[in-house]
């Protein structure tokens, strides 16, 4: 009797070998995958957010400021110049500067200089502006030089028929003077006319 228990027991163990005891592999458990970290490019899903892009602009480098004395000082115009918009001479006139008036010297670009007066800002040409005020015009016309005042001459008692002076305009002492009408008086001088005055006219 105990023998049969045996051999059904051993042969139970068998069976449930047989169906529950077959050799299975393992499972082979993959390592996550690993990411590389990055400051430049962070990886999504691991709480980082991903910088923007941003394209970059040229940048235009600001005009070159050529170094001169004047830069930053206030300089006075020697004449009457136009402020233009553009260092040369086809550009727009954006005013006109009187002589005397004194301005700002901003920038200098091949022998022009930008400067500043009254709000505006603009192109002048060196040549126009000076340290140095420049000197006041006189705006009265010259005078006529005076004519020379007559030399009274005091004449000899020998009369040799030469004039003692220069012929005089609108009078008629003597022959040689000229009346208003511009014509010589000849006859009609007080020296020509008897019981008159007898002014003289002659050495």
């Amino acid at each position: 009797m105990k023998v049969r228990n045996w051999i059904i027991g051993a042969a139970l163990i068998v069976l449930v070998v047989k169906l529950f005891g077959e050799d299975k592999p393992p499972p082979i458990s993959t390592p996550p995958p690993q990411v590389s970290q990055s400051s430049d490019q962070p990886v999504e899903g691991l709480g980082f957010i991903q910088k923007p892009s941003v394209s970059q602009r040229p940048v235009t480098p600001p005009p070159i400021v050529e170094k001169h004395p004047y830069i930053g000082k206030h300089l006075y115009v020697t004449t009457r110049i136009n402020m233009r918009a553009e260092p040369n001479t086809a550009s727009q006139v954006i005013t006109t500067i009187d002589a005397s008036q004194i301005v700002q010297v901003v920038n200098h670009r091949s022998g022009w200089f930008s400067i500043s007066y009254r709000n505006h800002t603009g192109w002048v040409y060196g040549r126009y502006i000076s340290e140095t005020a420049p000197k006041p015009v006189n705006s009265e016309r010259p005078r006529a030089p005076s004519p020379p005042s007559a030399v009274v001459r005091v004449p000899s008692q020998n009369r040799s028929g030469q004039p003692v002076r220069q012929p005089y305009s609108g009078t008629c002492d003597c022959p040689y003077d000229y009346a208003r009408n511009g014509s010589r008086c000849g006859g009609r001088s007080a020296y020509s006319r008897p019981g008159g005055r007898s002014p003289i006219c002659y050495y």
